[in-house]
């Protein structure tokens, strides 16, 4: 295998510091992209912009219009603007929709087609991300998509609900700065759906693993317990630094390639079916993957039956992998149903072939994924 992580990672408490220091390194007239009003509200959009006025960066602009689930038609916009203000660094401050809205605008700002027609699959992937992609520096201020330490981004295309991967390895920021402090602020809500996310990066490729490593394995098993033995704690101890930060580093670690060190890691097939919900819905995305995940797992273990013994024996100490999972969303306050994010029976085939449509990594599942079969697993999460 080949381990590729360019990006610069500035982990602990106060590390925000740095942001000032960093992004001077990187360009002279950067953008902040952050969500519509938390981080303004909150006031790390202030502590941030004064930083980087500290810096000698006196007119640090700001785009804050991601979306939950962000559009590339805001992408667009963002990048129109970048560009007519000459901004050469974009900073993306917030949860995993503000981080994959900059790293689309830092393609918008450079590149002349549509940012969907550089995402993947479906009815993009016409274009490649180039050189020309303006540099990045990530700032998560949640504890859940893993989005600062990869070259992944997730698009969403509202003229048709579609969700699209956009990946290229001009992605990776080149700092990312992760202050487990930001976290704290954090709601329980948002903080038990990113910590569905975290578990399910790594669920997902440990128990699909095609050629399973010993190395590889140690890796995601300790990701997983990180999040099932602080998450919970967390919920009733939202000022809890240590294990927020432990949650932060799981993250961090779980969307990254040091979770398949080894090799022979799987997908994350459970993804490519929430997309589409999370694009028609415009629902939370970790809601989704939790409404999802039981019946996604029962559909797969007749398949491999030795990884989820393995599994449900290392993370949960039980014999019994989907009931442990259930019991555990239980437990957090995430057991979702499709019904409670506005799914009916009547879109689900609907959903179905859009997913065979937008994730051409559901070919890799231990068992066939196709509009028959991914129907039955959105009937079974209703």
């Amino acid at each position: 295998m080949t381990f590729y992580l360019p990006t610069k990672l500035i982990f602990g408490t106060g590390a925000l510091k740095y942001i000032g220091k960093v992004t001077a390194k990187t360009g002279a007239y950067p953008m902040v992209v952050t969500g519509r009003s938390a981080m303004r509200r909150l006031g790390i959009l202030d502590r941030v912009l004064t930083l980087l006025k500290k810096s000698g960066l006196k007119k640090p602009l700001v785009f804050d219009r991601a979306e939950p689930n962000p559009r590339c038609q805001t992408a667009d916009e963002g990048g129109r603007i970048a560009r007519k203000e000459n901004c050469d660094v974009i900073i993306g401050l917030g949860g995993g929709s503000a981080m994959d809205m900059a790293k689309a605008i830092a393609v918008a700002a450079t590149h002349t087609s549509p940012v969907w027609q550089y995402a993947d699959s479906g009815d993009a992937g016409q274009k490649r991300v180039t050189t020309k992609t303006l540099p990045l520096i990530m700032v998560p201020t949640v504890a859940a998509s893993g989005s600062e330490a990869n070259g992944g981004a997730v698009m969403t295309n509202s003229a048709t609900y579609e969700k699209a991967v956009m990946s290229s390895d001009y992605l990776f920021p080149r700092v990312s700065i992760v202050d487990p402090e930001l976290t704290l602020t954090l709601p329980r809500k948002q903080t038990a759906e990113g910590g569905v996310d975290i578990f399910c990066h790594v669920c997902e490729s440990y128990l699909t693993a095609t050629a399973p490593h010993p190395l590889t394995d140690g890796i995601q098993e300790t990701l997983m317990l990180l999040v099932v033995r602080n998450l919970g704690y967390v919920l009733k101890h939202p000022d809890a630094l240590e294990a927020r930060s432990r949650l932060s580093w799981a993250s961090t670690m779980a969307c990254s390639q040091f979770a398949e060190l080894g090799g022979g890691s799987g997908s994350m097939t459970l993804h490519g079916l929430q997309h589409p919900v999370g694009g028609l819905t415009d629902t939370p995305h970790g809601a989704g993957l939790a409404a999802l995940l039981p019946a996604w797992m029962e559909y797969t273990e007749p398949a491999v039956p030795e990884r989820f013994k393995k599994f449900a024996k290392n993370v949960f100490q039980s014999e019994d992998a989907t009931g442990s999972v259930r019991n555990w969303l239980n437990e957090i306050g995430m057991s979702v149903r499709l019904r409670d994010l506005g799914v009916t029976k009547e879109t689900m085939p609907y959903l179905a072939r859009t997913a065979v449509k937008t994730a051409d990594w559901l070919r890799s599942h231990p068992r066939p994924l196709n509009v028959q079969t991914i129907t039955g697993i959105y009937e079974a999460s209703y």
